[in-house]
């Protein structure tokens, strides 16, 4: 993104590979890792951080069924979040949130949801 305006490219892996090797090498890392959380099946990706909202983002991935526990579990803790059309009042109602809390409590939420999961 510059600014506020989304730059998009349809580049052929060959040429994203070329033209941005930092990138693909940290995508194709990422995708051969599979799930953040149970190694599943890519799905969903994201930026993600492991500190917090204050440390280095990473690229990462989520299978189908640990995405929506993830995010259903976000739902919960902030309702508006991942709204399609957001106000303004449900704005600043998210920026209020301790989103570094919010997202530590969703890390250790996820690692015992997958557990439990995986036990059975």
């Amino acid at each position: 993104m510059s600014g506020d305006v989304l730059k998009k490219s349809d580049l052929c892996d060959e040429c994203f590979k070329t033209s941005k090797p930092n990138e693909s090498g940290a995508l194709a890392t990422a995708l051969q890792a599979g799930c953040r959380y149970c190694g599943g099946e890519p799905y969903t990706g994201s930026g993600h951080s492991l500190t917090g909202l204050s440390g280095p983002m990473s690229l990462s991935f989520m299978c189908k069924s640990c995405a929506e526990e993830y995010f259903g579990f976000l739902r919960l803790k902030m309702p508006d979040f991942g709204s399609d059309t957001l106000t303004k009042e449900q704005a600043a109602k998210l920026a209020k949130y301790d989103k570094a809390t919010i997202f530590t409590e969703a890390e250790e939420h996820m690692k015992k949801w997958v557990a439990e999961r995986d036990s059975q």
